[in-house]
């Protein structure tokens, strides 16, 4: 079985006009969203073999704040990810040969993605409709043999993580 994780950023920040958007970093809120999913990720024992990044500052930061619960064996920055369309991310996926894989980027991308991906069958399918938010976390079963066959409606939504769920547990 593999397993796919599909990662939006952090929450980024909007607070130098003229900055281009692709060099937007995190604010505080998103830093704070990856400690927690950082120990959710610890608390759950997760894996990952291979971490596939957009070229923006905010997928880069949100990587290099969760790598250390995330303990991935590669990653790599791939410039279709940003913008990044569907086809540009299924691709990504496509190409990969490690087990279990992480993309992080951007919606409306992952949302489009996560809702693609998912058999109408998947345990945690009805957490698809809502927004899929910042730090949002879609994790996905493939019992395929090949990445390159990940197409529509072939792999189970087991999971997904909402930063503000971690938060309500906190109170």
């Amino acid at each position: 079985m593999k397993r796919l994780y599909v990662l939006r950023h952090a929450k980024s920040s909007w607070a130098t006009p003229g900055l281009s958007d692709i060099d937007r970093p995190l604010n505080e809120r998103g830093r704070r969203q990856l400690e927690l999913l950082s120990q959710w990720w610890t608390d759950h024992e997760m894996q990952v073999d291979h971490v596939a990044i957009s070229p923006a500052k905010r997928t880069q930061e949100t990587l290099s704040r969760f790598e250390a619960a995330l303990q991935p064996k590669t990653t790599s920055i791939e410039q279709q990810l940003y913008p990044g369309t569907l086809d540009a991310y299924l691709a990504t996926i496509w190409g990969q040969t490690a087990n279990s894989i992480m993309l992080i980027g951007h919606n409306p991308t992952c949302d489009e993605l996560a809702r693609v991906l998912a058999a109408p069958s998947s345990p945690a399918i009805g957490e698809l409709a809502a927004h899929f938010p910042t730090a949002g976390l879609a994790v996905f079963d493939f019992a395929g043999e090949s990445w390159s066959d990940v197409g529509t409606a072939c792999c189970q939504l087991v999971d997904f993580i909402r930063v503000r769920t971690l938060e309500a547990k906190l109170v």
